[in-house]
């Protein structure tokens, strides 16, 4: 059984449900089911919109996790939830049954392939998965201030190196989640540096098909594939949509987006990952708003902004 959890609140909701609309559309060689952390009240009731039985909300105090709940007060927003998703974890594989899987899997993702595929080159003995940023050579730099391991998707076979791999995990963010570089700090993600060393039955996933993302989309020939896309000719399982922004300028009525603020992007990359995910998101914003739900843009943009926007090619129309 795979069990697969995230977390998000309402202002990434129409993100979320995106990604999780793609891993059911998706996910065929593995039972699964869905634990969604709501980091607000809207999102029960987004969720509960929705009627998946095999999607289950839960609250912060729902983990049972007291540090947790008192850090909720005093941690900043961005700061809590990376606290949170260890927490997550954490709760999921102390509770389920030996040999399930728990993958966890940020809300600004979207599977392309079934993750199920990821296994196939795993082993018996693996039971912790991480996958590398595999940073393309314009962004080699930020290897020392993000990690060698990008967080958007974990995974954990539960077992006893697993349960005490995700309980360390949570210990570390619950001491000190901060995004510092200069003491060499990046919220939840710098801590999977140790993991190969300190863990046995690490997978460090490798297929390139596994974490695509801003950081790394530029060392790829982006090609099209069936109804997806590829790169180097692999086809991409999921791709991570950090820093992706909907645009708002008034009176301009198209919807605009920033593909990944401060990163800058091919044509083909733009036209075969960002376009068809910004309708995607709008088709989910617009069906949010259906059901009662207020949906906001990222950003707002006055005309001239969004012109200059235009003209730098950071802000592409959809």
């Amino acid at each position: 059984m795979m069990h697969f959890c995230t977390l998000f609140d309402q202002r990434y909701a129409c993100r979320a449900l995106v990604m999780l609309e793609s891993l059911e559309r998706h996910c065929k060689s593995h039972r699964f089911d869905v634990t969604i952390l709501a980091m607000d009240r809207e999102v029960h009731s987004i969720v509960q919109s929705f009627k998946r039985p095999h999607w289950r909300v839960l609250s912060v105090s729902d983990l049972g996790d007291s540090e947790l709940c008192r850090l909720e007060k005093t941690r900043p927003r961005r700061e809590f939830c990376w606290t949170a998703a260890p927490a997550l974890c954490s709760h999921l594989v102390s509770s389920l049954q030996p040999e399930d899987y728990v993958f966890y899997v940020d809300a600004d993702m979207e599977f392309f392939l079934d993750p199920g595929v990821l296994l196939a080159e795993t082993s018996q003995a693996d039971c912790i998965f991480i996958h590398e940023h595999r940073f393309s050579p314009d962004m080699i730099e930020q290897e020392s201030v993000s990690g060698r391991f990008n967080v958007g998707l974990v995974g954990f076979r539960v077992r006893d190196e697993a349960i005490n791999c995700v309980k360390r995990w949570r210990e570390q963010v619950i001491e000190s989640c901060e995004m510092d570089p200069t003491n060499g700090s990046c919220g939840d993600q710098i801590y999977l540096n140790e993991w190969p060393k300190t863990y046995r039955g690490v997978r460090v996933l490798e297929n390139i098909g596994a974490g695509v993302g801003p950081w790394n989309v530029n060392a790829y020939q982006v090609s099209d594939f069936a109804s997806s896309f590829a790169v180097d000719g692999v086809p991409v399982v999921f791709f991570h949509f950090h820093a992706f922004r909907v645009v708002a300028a008034f009176p301009i009525g198209p919807t605009m987006i920033r593909p990944a603020y401060g990163y800058r992007f091919s044509r083909a990359a733009v036209n075969s990952i960002f376009k068809p995910y910004a309708k995607r998101i709008s088709n989910m914003s617009s069906r949010l708003r259906d059901l009662g739900f207020i949906v906001e843009p990222d950003e707002r943009a006055s005309v001239r902004q969004a012109v200059g926007g235009i003209a730098r090619g950071d802000i592409v129309f959809v």
